[in-house]
């Protein structure tokens, strides 16, 4: 420890107690300076839910590969000083599943995707027929457009996760803050029997103030990189949104799918009815005229069975969709959506277009870009810390009590300056640290594009393929299987088969419906999974 002192004053005694002062000064003063960077803002919970991520779940489904230390600019130096990175994952989750909140990482505002939720369709067990035409629902009803839009203001977890952008923004007003000045009032050279002219001596008082002066820039530095971590917590935040957004397609989609259900239920309830009234009819042969009654009979009472689940699953839709949209529970089973379940597709572009377009607008690979940079402000933080700050000492008056000795008192002032000289310390660990970070950063953002190129191919090879399911049942097998119910039936009717022939038929025609009806479910979650993969909404 240095210390330079310049004392003017009316005695020869020499203010030397400021040396003995520098150490508790310094660490006085970088306890005050510390203790107001230290503070860190809360990282975004990368779920939506323990299925999604600002924050878990990644479109794909996947688990996160990365794990915390991989988070965009990891690093163990915050922007305000040596602390824990804000980033630590975007994403924790919800067990911090990783992001899209498909295996959440919890998005952290530094997130870590979801994991992606699985929503089976409606199991059904009687006999299904196709309605005439889709129905979009009541022109009132709730359209998608008008559910992200409410999801986005009410949904609780949103808003909570949206707290921690003005936390980070006052970690930047923390951040560049100048340090206090310290003050302290000394008595010195206090004898423990009085002073006399026998025993010369004399005792001083003085108030004395303590400036520290950052002649590094360190507080520059340190306000640079909190303004770092704003921007990577807002794209991290994008992502939460995205994540969220992803689950209420699918709570949207469940609840158009299981309306649609029941309306395949109801048709077939009504079939069932006019074939039980017709197997009533007299014919000659009583034992077949009973037999062919009480397989329809059977087959009314599972239709009506199936009429009942089908209402109960619609409900159950509805009121997932109610949580994630913030509706109160008594109003949910009256919550009315408008939409299909195969709306029309305009044409995508080409894959390696949809790959640059999904590299350049999700808002995680984008955490990740800004990670980097916010990467290098720690490092620039580090090598700032390398120097202390320069501590300027003044006593603006000094009392010297000569009474004692028959003298006159005295007074005078003192300055001094302290610092300390970096021979052994230079914060070479933090700087090695802070550069490795880079290159972790770095290498974090090629792995998380390489899976976001993954993740489109994987949702492409999906829509094309259910895509040409749904054509070809279309276009070939519903129509057939229509053909062979209608020719079973009037065998029936012409007394040429019976009854048994006439339900092995109809089997068949159900199972070709029912393949058909999880053919669009699987086609429409596919489209909407290319929106997620992308970023952008491209399919409606």
């Amino acid at each position: 420890m240095v210390a330079f002192a310049l004392s003017t004053c009316h005695t020869a005694v020499a203010y030397g107690q400021l040396v003995g002062l520098a150490d508790d000064i310094i660490f006085i003063s970088k306890g005050a300076s510390n203790g107001r960077t230290k503070r860190q803002p809360a990282v975004m919970d990368q779920s939506l839910s323990d299925s999604i991520a600002s924050l878990s779940y990644e479109p794909s489904g996947r688990d996160n590969p990365f794990a915390e230390s991989t988070e965009p600019a990891h690093s163990s130096r915050s922007a305000a000083g040596r602390r824990p990175s804000l980033l630590a994952a975007m994403e924790r989750s919800t067990a911090r599943s990783r992001h899209s909140r498909p295996t959440p990482p919890r998005n952290r505002l530094g997130m870590r995707h979801p994991a992606a939720v699985q929503h089976a369709a409606p199991r059904l067990y009687g006999l299904l027929e196709l309605p005439t035409g889709e129905w979009e629902g009541p022109p009132h009803g709730l359209t998608l457009d008008q559910a992200i839009a409410r999801l986005l203001n009410a949904n609780p977890e949103l808003r909570a996760k949206r707290f921690q952008l003005p936390q980070a923004r006052a970690d930047v007003l923390s951040a560049s803050q100048r340090a206090n000045p310290l003050y302290f009032i000394s008595a010195n050279n206090v004898p423990y029997q009085s002073y006399s002219p026998g025993r010369f001596g004399a005792v001083q008082y003085a108030p004395t103030i303590v400036q520290p002066f950052d002649v590094n820039d360190k507080r520059g530095a340190r306000t640079e990189a909190a303004s770092h971590v704003v921007r990577v917590l807002e794209a991290q935040y994008q992502n939460a949104v995205r994540l969220a957004v992803h689950e209420l397609y699918l709570a949207y989609t469940d609840a158009i799918v299981a309306r649609e259900t029941l309306r395949y239920a109801e048709v077939s309830l009504t079939g069932a009815k006019a074939m039980l009234e017709a197997s009533r009819a007299p014919k000659r042969d009583v034992a077949a005229n009973q037999a062919d009654e009480l397989h329809m009979t059977i087959q009314s009472e599972t239709a009506r069975l199936d009429v009942s689940q089908a209402r109960s699953e619609l409900l159950r839709a509805k009121h997932r969709l109610g949580a994630l949209l913030a509706i109160p529970r008594e109003q949910c089973g009256q919550i009315e959506v408008r939409g299909r379940i195969r709306p029309p597709e305009p044409p995508l572009p080409h894959r390696e277009a949809l790959v640059q377009m999904a590299l350049a607008s999700r808002p995680d690979v984008e955490a990740f870009r800004l990670g980097i940079s916010r990467a290098r402000a720690d490092a620039h933080v580090a090598k700032k810390e390398r120097i202390d700050d320069i501590f300027l000492v003044y006593s603006p008056f000094v009392f010297q009590n000569n009474v004692p000795i028959g003298k006159q008192s005295v007074t005078s002032f003192s300055v001094g300056v302290m610092g300390s000289v970096p021979i052994f310390d230079r914060n070479q660990g933090e700087i090695r640290r802070a550069d490795a970070n880079v290159s972790q950063s770095q290498t974090a953002l090629a792995a998380i594009e390489r899976q976001t190129a993954a993740e489109v191919e994987s949702a492409l090879v999906e829509y094309y393929a259910t895509r040409e399911a749904v054509e070809a049942m279309e276009k070939t097998i519903l129509p057939a299987s229509e053909r062979a119910s209608s020719i079973a039936y009037r065998e029936l009717e012409a007394g040429r088969t019976g009854a048994f022939e006439y339900f092995s038929a109809l089997r068949d025609r159900n199972d070709v419906v029912r393949q058909y009806r999880d053919a669009l479910v699987r086609h429409r979650r596919s489209m909407l999974q290319v929106n997620t993969a992308v970023g952008r909404r491209l399919l409606p």
